[in-house]
């Protein structure tokens, strides 16, 4: 989340949690909320202010049209917006208590979030909540003069507040409790300490380890929890050890007995110990040091040998690379929670990761130039146990694509964020690495990016049925080390696709076979879209087209659907699923977790991005502005929308 304010880092982490959690709750139509524009005022910098209803209130108003005046208690939380959010379709016109909100973003949020306080003892209203509450008055509201704003910090106190009155188990809302503090923890050591920017010749393992937050808008994105690991452990500089293990208590894919032969080898030699020997009938199985006390516990027949070897973690924590093996990363199953998912690797992952690289990847109907699947040629798994037991024993290796000369990569995550040592306050990566100080700049860079995005990641589904789970971490940007020149993606992690069998056998000529029950599966083409959506538009072009300022006034998603024009049939079921809705299947983060479902998707109607015309005043002002920062002068008047990057956008807090 590109932040340019300047908070204390407990606060700046609690708000960034916050945000993020009022972003689920609204969005995923868990609570109800309006919209409504407040009284112009130079010295408040809002557009307008997000009402959040509260609990009860919502689950009773799942229509917007509320015939009630609503009164304190009916309030959850307010918002000041520097912009107007994604409305719901219909109505289309305002209620009498607002616009009924269908998508709210953090980056759409000020860093100030309020719950209402009663003060009958003092009655007297500071400036802030008159200014605000002075949009709230009767007959459509009744807040009576003794209420007044206090902010909150605490994201604790949001969620408690939400559960109150839901017939959740005290377990799981502890559980998610618990999730939020460890995030705010994680995230306030990140302000604390952030990474240094990376650039265009920064190595990918740079990249990979300069997040300062993570995942754009799920509540829980910064969380690690882990028994075995102490507070103060370093993630990204962990140990990998090895165990013995009878062959026949192993599912194996791909020469995986010969690679870790010689990772072992070199454990042995880099940590001064002795190299193991063969035994007849057992294989070598690297293992996370974290991981080491659940092997102990779980799997009797296992060895743990001597040797380890230092490795260096990527953005997903699980996944490491080491040094001595360039081409080579490995990924491991770790009893830890990141975000809200315990970070174990399923049989079914194991299985399908090597076969799908070796019998469908090279098949699929890409352009080698600028599209690559890093392959994933090995894999072990513990089997004769239960599935819950085997998944806390896997590794899987994965070939890492190596840069040409004169080229790098970035994952497409690190990309997207903002806050690192060495970059201006507010300023994204993006912006930042690429150059992009000018609108021009940003608007050629955002073309450039979409039409290679479409190029690169479209037609496997178009013509395969085949969707890669296409989010900003699991995708890297390849660019040109000296002129910054955009040439292509990689797309790794091949856990987390969305298939329709028929379609890529009927496409490919294979009979490629699935496990029972592998979640990749789905019964027809257009259940993969929303897989496709989810990953692609929302949480990774949406980022892009925010931070770089051309969300609200439209032009992104202008260049979005002028890219998906050309590359998306008419006839084809993307484009009606696309192109001819209001609405789409939006995953729900928070749902999931309320639910306690990990690996199936709970999906919710959300505003389809796509359609997003961005505001009128916006766009009116766009030319003006543009021209202005191509002459170097910054306009005397501040336009109510911000068609700017966030570095000037909250210039208030600089």
């Amino acid at each position: 989340m590109s932040t340019g304010y300047r908070l204390p880092p407990n606060e700046h982490a609690g708000f960034a949690v916050i945000s993020r959690l009022i972003a689920c709750l609204v969005t995923e139509s868990l609570l109800c909320a309006f919209y409504i524009e407040t009284p112009k005022s130079s010295a408040m910098p809002y557009s307008g202010i997000l009402v959040i209803l509260a609990t009860t209130t919502s689950v009773i108003s799942e229509q917007p049209n509320i015939t009630r005046a609503l009164r304190p208690d009916d309030i959850f939380a307010i918002v000041p917006l520097h912009h107007a959010p994604v409305f719901k379709a219909s109505p289309s016109t305002p209620t009498k208590h607002g616009r009924p909100v269908g998508l709210v973003d953090p980056l759409d949020m000020l860093p100030e979030v309020y719950v209402l306080v009663d003060t009958s003892g003092d009655p007297a209203r500071d400036e802030l909540s008159e200014t605000l509450l002075s949009s709230l008055t009767p007959p459509p509201w009744e807040l009576g003069q003794s209420i007044s704003l206090r902010k909150c910090t605490d994201p604790i106190e949001l969620w408690d507040k939400f559960v109150k009155d839901m017939l959740l188990p005290d377990s799981l809302s502890t559980a998610i409790s618990d999730e939020l503090r460890s995030s705010m923890y994680w995230q306030r050591l990140s302000y604390e300490n952030p990474p240094q920017i990376a650039s265009l010749t920064s190595a990918p393992i740079e990249w990979e380890q300069s997040l300062v937050a993570g995942h754009p808008t799920h509540p829980m994105y910064r969380a690690r929890m882990c028994v075995s690991a102490p507070n103060d452990y370093d993630w990204y500089r962990p140990k990998i050890h090895f165990t013995r293990v009878p062959s026949e208590s192993l599912d194996i894919r791909g020469s995986f007995a010969t690679v870790t032969r010689q990772l072992v080898t070199q454990a042995a030699r880099q940590s001064g110990t002795s190299i193991p020997e063969d035994v007849p009938g057992t294989i070598f199985m690297p293992v996370h040091e974290m991981q080491l006390p659940t092997i102990r516990e779980k799997f009797g027949d296992v060895e743990i040998l001597e040797p380890t070897i230092d490795a260096l973690a990527q953005s997903s924590i699980r996944t490491v690379v080491v040094p001595s093996m360039n081409n080579m990363a490995l990924k491991l199953s770790v009893n830890m929670k990141i975000s809200s998912a315990l970070r174990t690797i399923s049989h079914w992952t194991a299985d399908f990761g090597p076969r799908f690289s070796h019998d469908i990847v090279p098949k699929l109907k890409v352009n080698p130039r600028i599209f690559s699947v890093e392959p994933e040629p090995a894999s072990a798994v513990y089997a004769g146990v239960d599935n819950a037991t085997r998944k806390h024993f896997t590794a899987i290796f994965r070939e890492e694509y190596q840069p040409k000369e004169g080229e790098s990569i970035a994952v497409v995550a690190a990309l997207l964020e903002s806050g690192h040592h060495g970059a201006p306050a507010g300023v994204s990566a993006v912006e930042h690495v690429f150059g992009l100080n000018t609108e021009s700049k940003r608007q050629q860079f955002l073309d450039n990016y979409i039409r290679l995005a479409c190029d690169a990641l479209l037609p496997p589904t178009l013509h395969n049925g085949v969707v890669f789970e296409a989010h900003a971490q699991n995708c890297q940007l390849r660019f040109n080390t000296t002129t910054g020149e955009l040439l292509g993606f990689v797309v790794r992690d091949l856990g987390g696709l969305r298939i329709h069998p028929p379609t890529m056998n009927a496409s490919l000529g294979t009979n490629f076979e699935f496990l029972p029950g592998h979640c990749v599966v789905t019964q027809t083409l257009e259940e993969t879209y929303p897989k496709l959506y989810h990953t692609f538009v929302h949480n990774h072009l949406q980022r892009l087209i925010r931070l770089l300022g051309l969300h609200y006034n439209g032009v992104g998603w202008e260049i979005l659907r002028n890219h998906l024009r050309r590359t998306v049939p008419r006839d084809h079921g993307l484009w009606k699923a696309w192109m001819e809705t209001e609405t789409v299947a939006g995953k729900c983060l928070l749902r999931m977790r309320l639910q306690s479902v990990h690996d199936k998707m709970v999906f919710s109607p959300i505003p389809n991005m796509l359609q997003f015309g961005g505001d009128t005043a916006a766009n009116n002002s766009l030319e003006v502005i543009a021209n202005l920062e191509e002459a170097a002068v910054k306009p005397t008047i501040k336009p109510r929308y911000w068609p700017w990057p966030l570095s000037q956008l909250f210039e208030k807090w600089l």
